[in-house]
């Protein structure tokens, strides 16, 4: 036996603390949970203090399972390397994570960093196993209220990664080396698809051979681009998630024995009267979207994401054949149980079988990539919230004028879009006020079959007969009784 009870180096393999896999019939909390990955180790069987961090990445959060799989690798050799060193794990603080990183994050390094200056080798690998350590002890301090050891101010789940770059900050003095100088250069944000760019996206997605995966692709980029959907919330998007978003419409209350239709929505007549009850109601009372819940950007609370009627129409016709398709062939037929998400994976067996948010941007890459478009699926969604603020702009312009409020823009269109810091909508008014200089002042209507013919009037007055029209529009006003509305300091209109 060797230090801490280790065994010798040909028995070490035995010794460590390695990641199995679930059966592919796995099921946790009554969640799917296929091949999910479990930490285990000789002495322990499954590393308690490892698994909780791994359950809450894939089953709470949903990170992709590749991202929680290679976390969980670095925290099995940061494991290991503790219990060499005769270290409890949550007894570790910076000095043991210098250490760690300065031995090559080995299981079995023995170096001891007596001057304090000495540089680490700051590389892509590196700072990969920092982010995974500091995110598990983050995990147990922040969300079960671990205490956790204390060095000179903080702990490891308090560390920066600025901390090898600061100055006086305890032992870890030493400047990062990068080995890469394309690691120093700051990564370029893709740009915004037009809506021409963007529908020639959506147009390329349906040319494939396959029809169901052309429109399983076209859904979730029309989510992205309609509804404004992250990437996260399309993946959660779940059929009893969209069926309760219908509950909450009167309209579809209002069919009989509503719960009974939605539950059988399979059933052509019901598929039939859910989609009239959709249009009757964007027809009488103009409601354009149905509020449907997923999970949100780094987990907690779900939100709502507005998806347009005309959309969910297509939604639950592709729940109703695509997806009934997949079912049958991928999961029935295979003695599966196909998860509750709108979106499914060819490949049942994989991450609970439903579309990871992974395989959504990979294929769109692709996509924005063969049509040589500066974009991206996630900027799909920056489409969309751009077309909201420039809609709120203009009825900010119209209600307000010239004093119009940036402010009132922003923070309507932050609750709208879900957006929790209000700065980072600013760069899509700069770009509203950039590309549309509005001259004169917005006209705002009910109806949008009225907007062709005020329009129409308004470059009838602009143009080089305007001041003959003026004189009749003025007698067609008059004759039918229409009294002017002025106030003072206003030249809008506002209908």
């Amino acid at each position: 036996m060797g230090k801490s009870g280790v065994p010798d180096k040909t028995w070490r393999s035995e010794w460590e603390t390695k990641l199995r896999k679930t059966g592919r019939n796995c099921w946790i909390s009554g969640n799917p949970a296929p091949r999910l990955s479990l930490a285990v180790n000789p002495d322990e069987g499954v590393v308690s203090a490892i698994q909780a961090y791994i359950l809450e990445g894939a089953l709470r959060v949903g990170d992709p399972w590749n991202t929680v799989e290679k976390y969980a690798y670095h925290l099995c050799i940061w494991y290991d390397y503790l219990r060499y060193k005769g270290i409890e794990v949550f007894d570790a603080d910076e000095r043991h994570l210098r250490n760690f990183l300065l031995g090559g994050a080995t299981r079995y390094s023995n170096v001891s960093s007596i001057n304090k200056n000495i540089e680490i080798a700051w590389t892509a690998s590196n700072e990969e196993r920092f982010k995974a350590i500091t995110a598990f002890y983050d995990f147990w301090k922040r969300k079960r209220g671990k205490r956790l050891r204390v060095f000179r101010g903080g702990s490891l789940a308090d560390l920066d990664l600025n901390l090898f770059d600061r100055e006086g900050r305890s032992a870890a003095r030493a400047k990062r080396n990068f080995a890469k100088p394309a690691l120093e250069s700051a990564l370029r944000q893709k740009g915004t698809p037009n809506p021409e760019e963007a529908e020639k996206v959506l147009d390329r997605v349906l040319e494939q051979d396959d029809e169901n995966r052309a429109q399983t692709y076209y859904l979730i980029g029309s989510l992205a681009y309609r509804s404004g959907s992250r990437n996260v919330g399309i993946s959660s998007l779940t059929v009893p998630g969209l069926l309760q978003g219908l509950k909450d419409e009167r309209a579809i209350r209002a069919i009989p024995q509503y719960r009974s239709v939605l539950q059988n929505l399979h059933i052509e007549a019901n598929k039939v009267a859910v989609i009239q009850a959709l249009q009757d109601m964007k027809a009488r009372w103009r409601r354009g979207f149905v509020y449907v819940q997923v999970r949100n950007k780094g987990g907690g609370k779900p939100i709502p994401i507005p998806v347009p009627i005309e959309l969910c129409v297509e939604i639950i016709d592709y729940v109703c054949t695509h997806r009934a398709d997949v079912v049958a062939q991928r999961f029935s037929k295979k003695g599966k149980v196909a998860p509750p998400h709108v979106f499914l994976s060819y490949k049942p067996e994989v991450a609970g079988g439903f579309l990871q948010t992974e395989s959504i941007s990979n294929y769109f890459r692709e996509i924005f990539r063969d049509l040589d478009i500066d974009g991206s699926l996630h900027r799909l969604r920056a489409s969309f919230c751009e077309e909201v603020v420039r809609d709120l702009y203009i009825r900010e312009r119209a209600v307000h004028g010239r004093a119009w409020q940036a402010n009132n823009i922003i923070e309507f269109a932050r609750t709208l879009l879900g957006h929790k810091n209000p700065h980072s909508l600013e760069y899509y008014l700069n770009r509203v006020l950039n590309q549309e200089l509005i001259s004169g002042d917005p006209v705002l209507v009910d109806d949008p079959e009225d907007t062709p013919f005020i329009r129409a009037v308004c470059e009838e007055l602009r143009g080089p007969a305007g001041k003959d029209f003026r004189v009749k529009f003025q007698a067609f006003c008059q004759g039918n009784a229409l009294v002017p509305i002025t106030e003072d300091e206003r030249r809008y209109a506002l209908f």
